[in-house]
């Protein structure tokens, strides 16, 4: 089910709800005049055990956490509950999309990067903005930014942080390379754009402070052994 879908079946619940409560004058989430009509507790035989059955229904296709919620007083949690399946990874809610608010949240911060200098140790001091950012200081910040990490990571323990799974993503993949005897470095991409700061320069790009790159070569990848990707993206 899509988000879309999502916020759909939570508006018909809610006016489901406020029809048991209020049968005549229910509206909807969003504040419309709802088109779901109340069954005729009488002669068609669709009455009120039917309507308390759609509704159960609807509301277990949202799970538990919507299930107990009830009247238009419910919209926030419901909202919340809505919120907090997303930033676990989606669980019920269907396939995640490049329109995850994760994602979007990491975009956003990658871009309000852009341009800052490469800073050795930068971005290790906490989550607030830097100066300017080594590889894994940028890296971590994004992450951060869409519900990862406690605390920034370098190249060599960012593969065994929580919710960092190996091999490539559906939307996010980091490339990390902290083997002994060579130069750590971290990149990662995001629905399909490279971004670091730091690392080689090459025809893509590279090699300056944090910048959208160019697809890097085959070759340049293959230097990285760890491939991972955040949970559920």
């Amino acid at each position: 089910m899509s988000i879309d879908a999502v916020v759909g079946r939570i508006d018909q619940i809610l006016s489901m709800e406020q029809q048991l409560s209020n049968p005549s004058g229910a509206q909807s989430a969003t504040g419309a005049a709802s088109s779901y009509a109340l069954p005729s507790a009488t002669g068609t035989g669709t009455g009120s055990t039917s309507f308390s059955n759609a509704l159960a229904s609807a509301q277990a296709s949202l799970g538990a956490g919507a299930s107990s919620q009830t009247g238009l007083g419910a919209s926030t949690s419901l909202q919340a509950t809505l919120a907090a399946g997303v930033a676990s990874g989606g669980s019920g809610l269907g396939a995640t999309t490049g329109d995850d608010p994760r994602i979007v949240a990491m975009v956003d911060e990658a871009n309000s990067l852009l341009g800052k200098p490469y800073v050795f140790g930068g971005g290790h001091a906490g989550w607030g903005q830097s100066s300017g950012y080594d590889c894994s200081g940028f890296v971590s910040a994004v992450l951060h930014a869409g519900g990862y990490l406690s605390q920034p990571a370098d190249t060599t323990t960012l593969p065994d942080q929580p919710g960092m799974e190996p091999g490539p993503g559906n939307y996010v993949t980091i490339y990390d390379r902290a083997q002994a005897g060579e130069t750590g470095h971290v990149i990662i991409e995001i629905n399909g754009q490279f971004y670091e700061s730091g690392g080689s320069t090459g025809p893509w790009g590279g090699g300056g402070g944090v910048e959208r790159i160019g697809r890097p070569s085959a070759a340049y990848l293959s230097q990285f052994p760890n491939v991972l990707h955040p949970s559920g993206l």
